[in-house]
């Protein structure tokens, strides 16, 4: 079962990087930044997992516009979404519910990079439960 991790960075979100790469190795994926992707086969993939960072409670750009013009392939396909935080405050649960419906990936979890909990490799434990799902 072949997985896909598809995620978006800008100039400010450049540093979830990192945590893309992380989890793509670790659940074995194909990994894929839509800042550079030209053409991508979604067929060859059963699970696709979205990454975006939360700008005020919108996903990014790029996410949202490659999975508004492939909606009837990703229809066919298990979906997961992680939205990385910089903060925690009292907006952010809404803001990642309104993220995941914008979308329409209701399977959503959120990391915090400034987390308290890290992993020996310096992410979010988050993370680790979120590849563990993966399966």
């Amino acid at each position: 079962m072949a997985k896909a991790l598809i995620f978006a960075t800008n100039f400010m979100t450049k540093g979830n990087i990192p945590v893309a790469k992380y989890i793509s190795k670790t659940a074995k994926t194909d990994l894929f930044n839509l800042k550079d992707l030209m053409r991508l086969n979604l067929d060859a993939y059963d699970t696709i997992i979205f990454g975006t960072a939360n700008n005020s409670g919108s996903a990014d750009k790029l996410v949202y516009e490659f999975i508004q013009n492939n909606k009837d392939v990703l229809s066919r396909k298990k979906l997961y979404l992680y939205v990385l935080l910089s903060k925690v405050d009292d907006r952010t649960e809404d803001q990642v519910k309104l993220i995941a419906d914008s979308l329409g990936v209701p399977d959503v979890v959120c990391f915090n990079k400034k987390s308290e909990d890290m992993n020996a490799e310096g992410f979010p434990s988050a993370v680790d439960d979120f590849i563990a799902q993966l399966g």
